[in-house]
């Protein structure tokens, strides 16, 4: 669209410009002179009277008119900094994963409600929103720290017909009726701060990078509640259910350019020790970077 924009404001120049000549014949040539646009980008009227230069990021164009005939060329801005050596590390962006338990122990609950956390894998699922990078420069382009924000939102749908209440020394089981039970789960959202270790590998003469990172991801809980339908009514409960509010997890990625892959592993416990089941969530999912 920023293309769009300045090519029509290109044009627009010189048709003034042109304009200008059929007024008066004796126009004198007017020197270089260059237009603010956007931050490093430039709208340049170059040479006598029938050429605007265009600058957009590290891209030159020109549009030329003789004789009545207009001719775009795109070219290098040889104008524009070289920032091939700045690191530029993979977190911002969109994601999707699917969420899981691993090391389940139900043993303080009654043997009737083992398992009442099972998971419905496929709905089960993590999408994550991460509006803020941060780089810091290692060695050249090529390997560096990544560190950031970003907000998760995580569905555990229940694959048994219970809901969780907030018991005052430990988040109870409670079973439900199954008919015209279509949804029962619990959704927690966290804001995050990853530190990651980033290299990247190019590839296809420099025309992509395969990276590689790993860290640590630490999030603060932001809001918990649990959902059940049983068909046209809608039950929510925003109790906490003795949810650790803090969790760090460990990562690992892998991607090329702008999507990769990764696995989230909790660890910390889901639940406050001892006051609900020992689970270990973790994630695998796919990432859609910026």
């Amino acid at each position: 669209m920023k293309q769009i924009i300045f090519l029509l404001l290109a044009l627009a120049l010189l048709n003034l410009n042109l304009k200008a000549q059929d007024v008066s014949a004796d126009a004198k040539s007017i020197n270089s002179k260059t237009l603010k646009a956007s931050s490093g980008d430039t709208i340049m009227k170059a040479s006598a009277q029938d050429t605007a230069v265009m600058h957009i990021g590290k891209k030159e164009c020109k549009v030329i008119s003789n004789d009545g005939r207009t001719t775009i060329v795109w070219g290098k801005n040889k104008n524009k900094k070289d920032n091939s050596d700045k690191f530029k590390g993979h977190w911002e962006g969109f994601e999707f994963g699917f969420n899981a338990f691993d090391k389940t122990d139900y043993s303080m609950y009654n043997p009737v409600d083992n398992n009442f956390m099972s998971l419905n894998q496929g709905k089960s699922v993590e999408l994550d929103f991460n509006f803020y990078e941060l780089n810091i420069t290692l060695a050249k382009s090529y390997v560096g720290l990544v560190s950031g924000m970003g907000l998760s939102f995580n569905n555990y749908r229940f694959d048994n017909p219970y809901t969780l209440k907030k018991g005052q020394d430990l988040t109870e089981a409670v079973p439900l009726d199954p008919d015209g039970l279509s949804k029962t789960k619990l959704a927690v959202s966290y804001l995050r701060v990853p530190l990651l270790l980033e290299f990247q590998i190019p590839v296809n003469h420099n025309e992509g990078r395969v990276y590689l990172n790993g860290g640590i991801i630490g999030g603060v809980k932001i809001g918990s509640h649990t959902k059940v339908k049983h068909g046209d009514t809608k039950d929510k409960d925003h109790s906490g259910f003795n949810i650790n509010p803090f969790n760090y997890a460990a990562t690992a990625r892998v991607g090329y350019k702008d999507i990769g892959l990764f696995v989230n592993y909790s660890l910390m416990p889901f639940f406050k020790t001892g006051m609900g089941p020992d689970l270990t969530p973790f994630t695998i999912g796919i990432s859609f970077l910026n």
